[in-house]
């Protein structure tokens, strides 16, 4: 069986990467994650989009990244769901002084 191939600079290649570097299947950590395989597969070549918020950060815990690997992980999976990082999510929501802070280098920078 030939060896797939990854759209270089994706998140589907840097995901596939990942995995493996973590010494993980691909059906096993599927099924770690409770996905099937073909969805796995359909993240790695660009079918759908990365993971949902909620699926990085059960991803992020079950591969034990370090804290530089999550921030990669989150913006990576970002830039494929046109969305902001989860991390920056998480740390805006609540938040109000930081969000107002924003406003504010948003308004001066127009």
């Amino acid at each position: 069986m030939a060896k797939a191939k990854y759209e270089e600079g994706s998140f589907g290649a840097y995901f596939v990467e990942l995995i493996k570097q973590h010494n993980y299947s691909q059906a096993d950590f599927a099924k770690d994650i409770g996905v099937s395989k073909t969805y796995l597969v359909d993240i790695f070549h660009g079918r759908v989009k990365p993971p949902t918020p909620e699926m990085q950060e059960k991803i992020v815990t079950m591969l034990g990244l370090e804290e530089n690997e999550k921030i990669d992980f989150f913006s990576k999976a970002a830039i494929g769901r046109s969305e902001l990082p989860k991390d920056i999510v998480d740390f805006l929501s609540g938040n109000q002084s930081e969000i107002d802070n924003i406003r504010e280098r948003m308004r001066v920078l127009r």
